[in-house]
């Protein structure tokens, strides 16, 4: 009889389960630089960005490519399969002010939001190890752009702080959240438009034209002759 209740109790441990992850099971801790030669990026690379700028001049999404990191550990039992892996799908979004405070947006846009991205991450080997990946992640799409601009002049505030929670599920069926990543943006103007020929317009924008420093096009006019 005892060895049918422990048996019993193995089950219920195992189809419970929800509490086998600890507290912090994935965690966004930094925004990646892009390769100014071929926009890659990976998450064992020491270059990151410090703050953000969006020209909001030019209607694009203004994207992150923030580095996840994994701390959880594959502790299936021997008939389970392997429920460390962790696939990330989304990030929930919040704009805020300056003053932490959360506005209102213009055209009635949702705020706080949520995008979609796609990475799924490995488990960790041994108690104490990191396992990391990089997304790409449109944390303001170019819908809210108009409303970005409103939301300026009405505020008279040039940054918002966008905070980013990812979103992940384990192969074992497990949601799990990050902390929210909190990422200043000041705003421009023109300010990442340049004047471009026809020959060198495709030298002149980088990987996320108008943030960031990646240059656009602001007009293209025949070369000299």
């Amino acid at each position: 009889m005892s060895r049918i209740i422990l048996v019993a109790m193995l089950l219920a441990v195992a189809v419970v389960g929800c509490n086998r992850f600890p507290d912090l099971t994935i965690q966004v801790t930094a925004n990646l630089l892009p390769d100014q030669s071929d926009c890659s990026f990976s998450a064992d690379q020491d270059a990151v960005l410090a703050r953000g700028l969006y020209d909001l001049t030019i209607l694009r999404d203004y994207n992150i490519t923030p580095k996840i990191e994994s701390y959880i550990f594959d502790n299936a039992l021997e008939f389970q399969a392997s429920a460390g892996n962790i696939q990330i799908r989304s990030f929930d979004v919040t704009i805020k002010l300056p003053d932490g405070s959360i506005p209102q947006l213009a055209g009635d846009l949702p705020n706080p939001y949520q995008v979609t991205t796609s990475l799924v991450i490995p488990p960790i080997e041994a108690i104490g190890d990191v396992s990391a990946g990089a997304a790409l992640v449109p944390v303001i799409p170019s819908s809210y752009n108009a409303a970005l601009s409103a939301l300026r002049a009405d505020t008279g505030f040039d940054s918002i702080v966008i905070d980013a929670r990812a979103n992940g599920e384990t192969s074992g069926g497990f949601s799990q959240q990050s902390p929210p990543f909190s990422w200043p943006v000041d705003f421009c103007d023109g300010c990442l438009g340049i004047p471009c020929t026809t020959d060198n317009a495709d030298e002149n924008t980088g990987c996320f034209p108008g943030q960031d420093g990646w240059t656009y096009c602001s007009s293209i006019t025949a070369p000299p002759p």
